[in-house]
């Protein structure tokens, strides 16, 4: 009795380990490290999915495997560096996920960092495409092949890819070449059933857009409550986003929940773009 009762235990916690490692898939995450990427981690692994981690700082990309690892213990995290100004980063990453099978990328590139006004010289439009959209097109080409099929595959971009602008002159350009990229994407991977969809966030009250409010109301001796109150007059909902929506949108979208919703922009500006 006591040996059928150890076997027993033994059949049922291999059967239970086996199980919850099969369906524990990996995400791909670029940009890790940042605002939208450790909120979208976060998420990601609350919800079981393993992850690789990428950035250009190995020390933050060791910080927060260790903060996943540590809230999450159960999810596995993989760190590799990727640099979007150095290529051979992007080759070097994808050689060391060998065998690797993902069920989604997402994908946040550098923000954008052209001056606004006046025309950009060959040579700054040439560097800035090459950080911004080639780099992380490499990516997606590269890691592309990695995803399983019925995976899916998020590109983020930015409210000025649907509603132009006039304060983010130039970089409008950058946001829309991805909404372009897309719609080529969708059919690229159509034949093996991957979901190609961008989200495009206004602005979303990171530590970087707080200190900016803070500053302006500083400059207009107010409180940053009325400043933030002033500052989102123009939206319906009256508020800026939050990282975890973004994040909660991204969960969504690589889901067995959006299995028809492919070649999509979605908006995320509580309402302030006015483009049909």
């Amino acid at each position: 009795m006591r040996i059928f009762i150890t076997i027993f235990t033994l059949i049922f916690c291999f059967s239970t380990y086996t199980i919850a490692d099969s369906s524990s898939s990996a995400v791909l995450v670029t940009g890790s490290t940042g605002a939208f990427g450790e909120a979208i981690c976060l998420s990601l692994a609350s919800e079981g999915y393993n992850l690789l981690i990428t950035g250009r700082n190995e020390k933050k990309l060791k910080s927060l495997k260790n903060k996943l690892q540590t809230k999450y213990p159960s999810t596995k995290v993989e760190t590799l560096k990727i640099d979007f100004s150095d290529f051979k980063t992007i080759k070097a990453a994808a050689n060391k996920t060998d065998g690797v099978s993902l069920k989604a990328v997402v994908l946040i590139g550098p923000r954008p960092s052209l001056r606004k006004n006046g025309f950009p010289s060959t040579q700054e439009w040439s560097e800035e495409f090459q950080k911004t959209f080639i780099a992380p097109l490499e990516v997606v080409r590269i890691f592309g092949e990695k995803i399983e099929n019925n995976g899916s595959i998020v590109i983020i971009s930015g409210s000025s890819s649907k509603n132009y602008l006039p304060n983010y002159q130039n970089t409008n350009v950058l946001r829309l070449a991805w909404i372009g990229e897309v719609k080529n994407l969708v059919q690229f991977f159509a034949v093996r059933k991957i979901r190609v969809n961008a989200v495009s966030p206004g602005i979303i009250l990171t530590e970087y857009h707080k200190k900016r409010i803070e500053e302006k109301a500083k400059l207009n001796n107010t409180t940053f409550q009325a400043q933030l109150s002033l500052d989102t007059a123009a939206i319906p909902l009256r508020s800026y986003g939050h990282t975890d929506d973004v994040a909660n949108l991204i969960s969504f979208l690589i889901s067995d929940k959006s299995v028809h919703l492919n070649g999509s922009n979605i908006v995320l500006d509580g309402g302030e773009s006015t483009a049909y």
